[in-house]
């Protein structure tokens, strides 16, 4: 399963493929920041013992899209972008556990509460496995090497889809008399 760097990588991708990234630099680090949040946030689970269960799911990406929509955005026009980039950036979290190596039972994750409540898993594991086990000799090494797998995977898709996606600069306009 991979790590809140690779979650928020993917969270920000997604987001910004649907909701081009904010033009001043204060407003895309904050876009960036509740992307990156959306991305990780269902492991937010791992904390009240329900992990890779209902906030793993598409349901739930649908519900934190309602909220966020109808909290953050108040523009009417701009409310169905925010929706679907929040759903994005949440559903990219899924996404990743399904492809990512599992040895817990159950494998997998709840893709697809509330609907299912049953465990999927994609079977390739393109991420690497974490270790929590922090008093193990392998736990740094085995968690660097998954946040660099990570980070060399998704990191270029972002730089990419901001690359397609950021609003440009119009060009200066030449002064003519430079030219005279």
């Amino acid at each position: 399963m991979p790590t809140p760097i690779g979650h928020g990588l993917a969270g920000v991708a997604a987001g910004w493929a649907i909701a081009r990234p904010a033009a001043p630099h204060r407003a895309l680090a904050i876009q960036t920041a509740i992307l990156a949040v959306l991305g990780a946030a269902p492991d937010l689970d791992l904390l009240i013992g329900r992990h890779r269960a209902e906030t793993h799911s598409l349901g739930a990406a649908v519900i934190v899209a309602c909220v966020a929509a109808a909290w953050r955005w108040p523009i009417a026009a701009s409310r169905g972008r925010i929706w679907l980039a929040a759903c994005a950036a949440w559903a990219t979290h899924p996404l990743l556990d399904a492809l990512g190596s599992d040895t817990s039972i159950p494998i997998g994750i709840m893709a697809f509460w509330p609907l299912s409540r049953a465990y999927y898993h994609m079977g390739y594991d393109l991420f690497a496995a974490i270790s929590r086990r922090w008093w193990t000799a392998s736990f740094y090494t085995q968690n660097l090497l998954a946040v660099g797998r990570e980070v060399a995977i998704l990191l270029p898709i972002c730089v990419l889809v901001w690359w397609l996606r950021a609003p440009r600069r119009a060009p200066q306009a030449v002064d003519a008399q430079l030219y005279e």
